[in-house]
């Protein structure tokens, strides 16, 4: 409850702030996402449920919990499943459906003119904000996977090949291993100051040996 009443504060403060700054918030558009444990569905029946769940704007609207939200293009959901499983569903789902969409408007399947269609309309879909929702459940890693699976499989000359011959032939890279390449070169840009920082983790050497060390200092956080 301490937790409801010190993010209500917060949102007034904002509030005000945009007030003062000629910055009108779009309040009618707030929504609230909680993640936390899973909760009874007979104790969100309860007519009190949503008052004591809801926040309220700075002109009095209360500020209804919601199960999914879309926050920049990427969806968000309280689902048990996962918090991106649904974006990760509607992003395979679209690119699926944009790829078969390609092959039946081209007639030409040579590697050179599809890698150059996948590559500008179908990859940007599976990988937009990777950062943030990259899947660890293997389920999703081969949803969003199959979808260059069998984009590649239906290029000219594929035939026969498995997966990671296709790759190989058309210099491509796994959809899994280029996010990981994304997630290392964030962190490297991280470390070097080139990216803001908000992890709170200060990097430290310990200087040059056989091999160079590089750790990170965590922040202490209490417990409760």
């Amino acid at each position: 409850m301490m937790d409801k009443i010190s993010l209500q504060e917060d949102l007034e403060r904002v509030s005000e702030w945009s007030m003062a700054n000629n910055m009108a918030l779009h309040e009618s558009k707030f929504q609230v996402l909680s993640y936390g444990l899973k909760r009874s569905a007979l104790l969100k029946e309860l007519p009190f449920y949503a008052e004591v769940s809801a926040y309220s704007t700075f002109n009095g609207d209360l500020i209804f919990p919601v199960t999914d939200v879309r926050d920049l293009g990427v969806q968000l959901s309280s689902s048990c499943d996962g918090p991106f499983s649904i974006h990760i569903a509607q992003i395979t789902r679209r690119a699926s459906l944009l790829a078969g969409w390609v092959f039946s408007v081209f007639r030409d399947r040579s590697p050179g003119v599809m890698l150059t269609l996948y590559k500008a309309l179908i990859r940007p879909i599976l990988e937009y904000c990777c950062l943030v929702w990259s899947p660890s459940a293997t389920g999703e890693i081969q949803a969003i996977e199959n979808v260059q699976r069998c984009f590649t499989r239906r290029v000219s000359g594929m035939a026969g090949a498995d997966y990671w011959e296709r790759l190989r032939r058309l210099n491509l890279m796994s959809l899994q291993r280029r996010r990981q390449r994304y997630a290392l070169i964030h962190v490297w840009k991280t470390y070097h100051g080139l990216v803001p920082d908000s992890t709170g983790c200060r990097p430290t050497d310990y200087g040059a040996s056989f091999l160079q060390r590089t750790t990170a200092v965590i922040p202490w956080t209490r417990s409760k």
